[in-house]
């Protein structure tokens, strides 16, 4: 009895078993890859590595709960404190009064002050957040809303170039902006 099926020699019959394998297998695969399972993982139980997890931050993001007064108290301690610790109201008071000279704000200020920190320790200068906060708030009046950042880089570049503490500061307040001569002198104005 005759097969009614043709017959095929053996490199087409490799070919169309290859094809067909290949056609099967892409018609298996969707056009975008599966969706990765997501497991819930359950939060760590908190033990003294992971409550200063605050303490640790290095930058603070827009979207981020933590106020900025809290963080830089928590850094100065080592550890997480609570927003009614004494070290937070001391900060407020900090911020605030940059606050009021600075165009950035207080989230921004602590920030920048903390990068600048690390910035420095990497050219082997020490010097805190609070100190650098408490160096550039003389250089802005309150009200003109003088750049917080700008001082901070400018401040960098020259501490790279080799200049002390001091001598920085003075370059910054001879390049700080001064009030207008045109401007009326302080309880005058115009009628």
């Amino acid at each position: 009895m005759e097969s009614a099926l043709p017959t095929l020699s053996l490199p087409r019959l490799s070919r169309a078993l290859a094809g067909a394998g290949l056609a099967l297998a892409l018609a298996g695969c969707p056009s975008e890859a599966p969706p990765e399972p997501r497991e819930r993982v359950a939060a760590p139980a908190r033990d003294d590595a992971t409550r200063s997890a605050l303490a640790r931050k290095t930058w603070l993001q827009p979207t981020d709960s933590d106020d900025p007064d809290v963080w830089l108290a928590s850094r100065d301690a080592g550890h997480d404190v609570a927003p009614g610790a004494p070290g937070v109201a001391a900060w407020r008071a900090i911020l605030t009064d940059a606050d009021a000279r600075f165009g950035e704000t207080d989230r921004m200020i602590a920030n920048r002050a903390v990068q600048l920190e690390a910035m420095l320790q990497e050219i082997r200068v020490t010097q805190s957040a609070r100190e650098i906060i408490a160096d550039f708030v003389p250089l802005a009046a309150k009200g003109s809303r003088s750049g917080f950042s700008d001082l901070c880089q400018h401040y960098y570049n020259l501490r790279v170039q080799g200049l002390t503490r001091e001598a920085a500061l003075a370059v910054l307040r001879r390049e700080a902006p001064r009030p207008s001569d045109d401007a009326p002198p302080a309880g005058e104005g115009t009628p």
